[in-house]
């Protein structure tokens, strides 16, 4: 039996999943929990046009569509229900509801639930319980991810409005029976009574301590009500400033909270609007001298202005704000003066990255007359063992068992060493092994960093941009990545053992060329000398926070930076570019 499908989208915490379940009591509609099928299609489309069988002309676009009319079909085969309504907040984007459109033979129907941006994020505050609501505030992991979802809503409205239903969350619990009238209306639906007093969640259950960290953000009560959250409008203070135009779908927006001057300043910094964002900072300095974390942003801006020593002074505030940096090491050693002798204990901190980075400062500090014994994440060692300047390496939380004088920790190592621009070294400082290369060009792709960093969807662009970039060149590919972003590997990429470090290590060094994310990764292979280009977005990693294609950190290394928010295209574009005017031979696809 051929089914028809609609779509149920909106943002975290507006009442989706209560109104799947809702639904699903309704023998002839199926609502899925959050679907994969979007991600089905897209591959099918992707591989399509890798094997060359997607040109721009009707015939074949005609075929795609029928192709994925047939997946859409097998998808949903075991479910009874005529009407099926897929779960995922990835329908409302532009190019999704034109190709819906194509595949459907007529304008997609997209429910789209929606709340007031403060109450969806205290709605995350109440069901996460966090220790620290400052600490879960500043990390910004919810509240990005609500507004990504609110970005597509309203690119998908302003592209599509006559494909979209919203439902507010708020109209949903006074009044469900009008809601769900509503909704029968838009999707042609018969009457069908509700029984809004004894509803079963068990349909849209999902893992939700696995899937995304916090149990219980998809349970579901029997009876419909309206959860109380507790002063929304102060949660949302370092976030409700990016949200260019709060709550779209409403005639009269609401007023948006009044934001402190460094909520402005960030939002202005994560958008790219480095001017304001520096005035902002000249602003706070003047008005709160004493705001910590205003003083870990100004560092920022003084490393972009070049000035190294300076910044790392304001950074280090932000440990007082715990906003910069790890606690100090288990160790009652002073912290070193740069000054001192004796036996160092360099403390590696922050991300794989992170450490990878610092280590280079291993030298330095044994060049001033000490011994170095460095403290890092375990499975790091090897790389470090034999990198100049080191005498000993231990893993985290084994400091204090090993003698040392004095200690400093790795992110502020530049201000006892006094450091500024002209002392840094963008020399290799990381063994690189001798490996047996092929004849055709190596290019290493890494596409994303690790998930579970609170600050790596700032920085993580769709992989298939990527693939696009440089898949037409003449070379032999290898896959970089781990984890889970390893699935979004095309069959054209070869994987590797990627098992440890040294056989990362082994991996890229056999490259010519490595493209990747912000990530450990591109550390890793700049250390070691070899060319390495880092896709960056616009308010970069502190390292990179200078302007331009280079980095004094390492001179085998080239910036690829996003230049407007939201849009990864450009970058990608650029790297494309680039692979031809640095003359590798292109491909010619047929």
């Amino acid at each position: 039996m051929k089914k028809t499908l609609h779509f149920l989208s909106g943002i975290p915490r507006s009442g989706s999943t209560v109104l799947a379940a809702i639904l699903n009591q309704n023998p002839a509609t199926h609502v899925s929990t959050t679907s994969g099928l979007i991600h089905a299609l897209d591959a099918l489309a992707n591989k399509w046009h890798e094997q060359g069988l997607l040109n721009d002309n009707d015939k074949d676009r005609k075929k795609l569509a029928m192709t994925m009319q047939g997946a859409i079909d097998a998808f949903y085969d075991d479910f009874d229900a005529p009407v099926i309504i897929d779960k995922s907040r990835g329908w409302p984007v532009p190019v999704i509801l034109q190709a819906m459109h194509q595949v459907l033979g007529r304008p997609p129907k997209v429910i789209a639930t929606v709340r007031s941006v403060p109450d969806c994020m205290a709605s995350f505050v109440r069901i996460a319980k966090p220790d620290d609501l400052d600490e879960f505030m500043a990390s910004g992991q919810y509240a990005d991810h609500l507004k990504a979802a609110y970005i597509s809503l309203q690119e998908g409205y302003q592209a599509f409005p006559q494909c979209f239903l919203f439902v507010e969350y708020d109209d949903l619990m006074a009044d469900p029976k009008a809601q769900l009238k509503r909704i029968h209306e838009f999707l042609e639906l018969p009457d069908f009574d509700y029984d809004f007093n004894n509803i079963d969640g068990s349909s849209v259950k999902e893992d939700d301590e696995n899937l995304h960290g916090v149990a219980g953000m998809h349970d579901v009560k029997p009876v419909l009500a309206k959860q109380h959250n507790e002063s929304p409008k102060d949660l949302l203070k370092h976030h409700y400033g990016s949200f260019a135009q709060p709550e779209f779908w409403l005639e009269k927006p609401r007023t948006v909270p009044e934001l402190h001057d460094l909520d402005l300043q960030l939002a202005a910094s994560r958008m790219g609007d480095f001017a304001e964002g520096w005035r902002l900072c000249q602003k706070l300095e003047s008005e709160e001298p004493h705001n910590h974390r205003a003083a870990y942003n100004r560092g920022w801006y003084y490393l972009r202005q070049g000035k190294i020593l300076e910044g790392y002074k304001l950074m280090d505030r932000g440990r007082i704000a715990k906003v910069f940096g790890n606690s100090p090491p288990d160790t009652p050693a002073p912290q070193w003066d740069g000054k001192s002798h004796g036996v160092i204990l360099l403390y590696l901190e922050g991300g794989l990255g992170d450490q990878i980075h610092q280590i280079r400062f291993a030298k330095l500090i044994a060049d001033k007359g000490n011994k170095v014994i460095v403290c890092c994440t375990g499975t790091l060692a090897s790389l470090f063992l034999d990198v100049e300047g080191v005498t000993a390496v231990v893993q985290h939380g084994a400091e204090f068992g090993v003698y040392h004088d004095f200690y400093v920790q790795g992110m502020s190592a530049v201000v006892p060493l006094g450091l500024e621009l002209k002392d840094l070294s963008g020399d290799p400082y990381i063994t690189k092994p001798v490996v047996i290369k092929g004849r055709k060009k190596r290019i290493g792709l890494r596409w994303q960093g690790n998930p579970m960093f609170e600050q790596d969807h700032n920085k993580l662009f769709p992989a298939q941009l990527l693939f696009n970039a440089v898949k037409d060149v003449d070379a032999e590919f290898i896959s970089l990545q781990r984890d889970e972003g390893a699935q979004h590997c095309p069959p054209w990429v070869k994987s590797v053992p990627l098992d440890t470090w040294e056989h990362t290590r082994q991996a890229v060094a056999s490259c010519d060329l490595v493209i990747s994310a912000c990530t450990s990764v591109s550390h890793l292979s700049a250390a070691m000398g070899i060319e390495t280009w880092v896709v960056t977005p616009v308010m970069p990693y502190f390292l990179y926070a200078l302007d331009g294609e280079a980095t004094p950190y390492y001179h085998s290394m080239k910036m690829i930076r996003q230049t407007e928010f939201g849009d990864w295209k450009a970058p990608f574009d650029l790297i494309k570019q680039k692979l031809e005017v640095d003359k590798i031979p292109i491909r010619i696809v047929k």
